[in-house]
């Protein structure tokens, strides 16, 4: 009766172990420059909203350009400084919190870059990427509310409305943030612990 033959298992070389460091650092650093250009585009975008939002006569709109959110479609050049001051002011607060996932991202990404996995510092970014993930859940979640809210506060009473709705990027970031979170906050204590031992021996 013949025995199947074994087989003998090599342990990796440096080389090979090199090439994949290499590979992991080449592609987190391309992955840091284009969150760093998403996060300037945002930026610039946002900038371009507020601008047409704050000033929309500047821009010379057609009198039919409509604003809408959610449900809710109004003539832009119909609605008061006020409420598009307000509009503005949330817009910043949402680009915000869009730039500042994107700048986590790209902070962690460096890290990646100089092959960094896991100290303490590097896990720390990933517990911020939650909370903005988070952070952007719940904005995403109210925004629907309060833009609707804004846009009809100066009509009379019984056309006001509220519009709400539930959409599957709302689900996926309050989710996927408080999941992030957990996992970061995990790793970030395992860290510390290795590195308070390293320091005792």
């Amino acid at each position: 009766m013949m025995k199947p033959a074994s087989t003998a298992t090599f342990p990796e070389s440096n080389d090979e172990r090199a090439r994949r460091l290499k590979r992991i650092s080449t592609m987190a650093v391309w992955l840091k420059w284009f969150l760093t250009g998403m996060a300037a585009i945002c930026i610039l975008f946002g900038l371009l909203v507020i601008f047409v939002l704050i000033l929309p006569s500047f821009v010379q709109l057609d009198p039919e350009d409509t604003i809408d959110i959610g449900e809710v479609s109004r003539g832009l050049m119909t609605i008061s400084l006020g409420q598009r001051m307000l509009m503005a002011t949330f817009l910043i607060i949402s680009i915000a919190a869009v730039v500042m996932l994107l700048w986590k991202l790209r902070q962690l990404f460096a890290q990646f870059g100089r092959l960094d996995f896991f100290s303490s510092r590097t896990l720390s970014f990933i517990v911020e990427t939650g909370w903005w993930l988070l952070a952007l859940g719940v904005l995403d979640f109210i925004a629907d509310p309060i833009g609707s809210f804004i846009l009809t506060y100066d009509l009379p009473a019984g056309q006001q409305q509220i519009s709400f709705a539930i959409e599957a990027g709302q689900i996926l970031f309050l989710v996927f943030g408080p999941l992030t979170l957990l996992f970061g906050w995990v790793m970030r204590e395992a860290a510390l612990a290795y590195e308070e031992n390293q320091q005792f021996v």
